[in-house]
């Protein structure tokens, strides 16, 4: 999968001493659905993410960290095969996209955004 800029995004996620490299639907970067659904809920909207949205996953924490790491795994890349891939991008809003956006560090319980665009994904994290 190539990652194209404001659809899907370049996430690092450290867990068990190690970082690895994903390419993700941004929506799976919200990660407490229960407080995106209530934010929706205070606009005025009735959105709600069903329990397939997300591989029945509404909030990634430590307890669910090895279902949603073992239902990713098919859009984990190299650090390398990154780095290929932006090399042969010539188009400067093509290489924007490889910008990563989103650091999630399980064992300090950390979540970092760096993404571009005005969209909250910190504002949507378990508590804790």
């Amino acid at each position: 999968m190539k990652p194209i800029y404001a659809e899907n995004i370049i996430v690092a996620i450290k867990s068990c001493g190690c970082i690895e490299w994903y390419i993700l639907d941004k929506d799976y970067c919200f990660l407490d659905y229960p407080k995106l659904e209530e934010a929706y809920r205070k606009k005025g909207y009735n959105d709600t993410f069903d329990d397939d949205s997300r591989f029945g996953i509404k909030v990634v924490n430590e307890l669910s960290k090895t279902q949603f790491l073992d239902n990713i795994k098919e859009y984990k890349i190299t650090a390398e095969e990154l780095k290929k891939m932006l090399m042969k991008e010539s188009d400067y809003n093509d290489k924007l996209a490889y910008n990563p956006s989103i650091l999630i560090d399980f064992e300090n319980r950390v979540f970092i955004s760096y993404y571009a665009e005005p969209e909250s994904f910190e504002a949507f994290v378990p508590d804790g």
